[in-house]
């Protein structure tokens, strides 16, 4: 039965993401249509109103459904169908003014704003000339006019917002994937740099050592210790380089955990004061942030998450809550990375306290040595 259901579904609506989590949306609105039936069923002056009250519904049917697959060009046609429709089941009941409110309702997809709203317009002047020419009654066109105008520009506005949330959606992935394009070329300069300079050097050394190889052994064993010195040198700032990328600090982290939390519709908060803290400490917090954000996003099903650092004369804090369905504290505070980051919080010679009522709490707490003031990020 339901994969029956699904394939009806399939025919009806497109699959794809025009629709968005309101997928099943389009059904739901085709309650309004009892307000036509109820209307039909206390007013029906014309012989045989019911078949012709089914016949324009099916009709109706035909072209609301078909209006979710055509383009913004072509979707004009639906509107214009649903109005000949409305009009002409209007002269069975009143309660045909619903007709008008969906047609108001698809002018968001005329392409712009502007066009929307003409068609707005259009419908509303569509409703007086009707309503003059066959004498309709108030009980026709001001739920009509008043339906069209407040459903249809409901539907302009939202519509509207969900346009530049997708541009704005894209512009981020641009400006990520331009930052992570960024980033490569910036390494590949350094190590560029780095590597080319070093190489040419030993590529000299090499072929120098190699002529003095025969006349020379002391001064070629010389030139050979130099190429080794010169080669862990090498590796050394080649180390510090890939470590230097690979690392972070807590006021990047924050800013990354808010970023990857709204996007994930997550409310974030966070308090940072002012602290001073050693540099590996710092980035050991930053590295403790990000997993605890990661777990949050995996497993939490939370909706909120707040953050506070903090610091009390050597006594540096990090505390996360979040309101999410929590865990089994027993079971699982060896999962979820949790392992890591009970290491990482040993290795500061600081202590973890997990909390687990109305979701989950992390407080980690640790001395800070060689202090460093860190400012506190936007």
């Amino acid at each position: 039965m339901k994969s029956f259901f699904k394939r009806i579904d399939q025919q009806l609506l497109p699959q794809d993401s025009r629709l968005g989590n309101m997928h099943y949306a389009p059904y739901i609105w085709l309650i309004y249509l009892l307000i036509f039936f109820t209307s039909l069923s206390a007013y029906h002056p014309v012989e045989n109103s019911y078949i012709y009250a089914s016949i324009g519904t099916l009709s109706f049917f035909l072209v609301y459904f078909h209006g979710y697959w055509t383009s913004s060009r072509q979707i004009k046609w639906n509107i214009i169908a649903i109005l000949i429709i409305g009009s002409l089941l209007a002269q069975l009941t009143p309660g045909a003014s619903v007709f008008y409110v969906y047609a108001g309702a698809f002018c968001c997809r005329l392409g712009s704003t502007k066009r929307a709203l003409s068609g707005l317009v259009f419908i509303l002047i569509w409703i007086l000339l009707y309503s003059l020419v066959y004498s309709m009654s108030t009980y026709f066109y001001v739920p009509a006019i008043l339906f069209s105008l407040m459903i249809g520009g409901v539907n302009i506005y939202q519509h509207d917002i969900d346009i530049k949330k997708h541009e704005l959606i894209l512009s981020q992935t641009e400006v990520k994937h331009l930052a992570k394009v960024s980033e490569r070329e910036r390494i590949a300069r350094d190590l560029h740099d780095l590597i080319g300079h070093t190489f040419s050097v030993i590529t000299l050394k090499a072929e120098l050592a190699g002529k003095l190889m025969d006349r020379d052994h002391d001064r070629a064993k010389q030139e050979i210790k130099e190429l080794e010195n010169i080669s862990r040198d090498a590796l050394k700032q080649i180390r510090e380089v890939v470590t230097g990328y690979r690392t972070s600090d807590l006021n990047s982290e924050l800013a990354h955990a808010k970023y990857i939390l709204q996007s994930n519709d997550i409310d974030f908060t966070y308090q940072f004061d002012e602290i001073k803290i050693d540099d590996a400490s710092n980035k050991e917090l930053a590295i403790i942030l990000k997993e605890l954000v990661t777990n949050i996003l995996k497993h939490s099903q939370a909706s909120k998450v707040e953050c506070k650092i903090s610091q009390t004369g050597n006594k540096t804090s990090l505390h996360i809550k979040d309101d999410g369905v929590g865990f089994d504290v027993n079971v699982k505070v060896n999962g979820f990375g949790l392992k890591g980051i009970k290491e990482r919080v040993k290795k500061l010679n600081g202590q973890i306290s997990i909390e687990n009522e109305n979701g989950s709490q992390f407080t980690i707490s640790i001395s800070a040595s060689i202090p460093t003031s860190i400012p506190v990020g936007d």
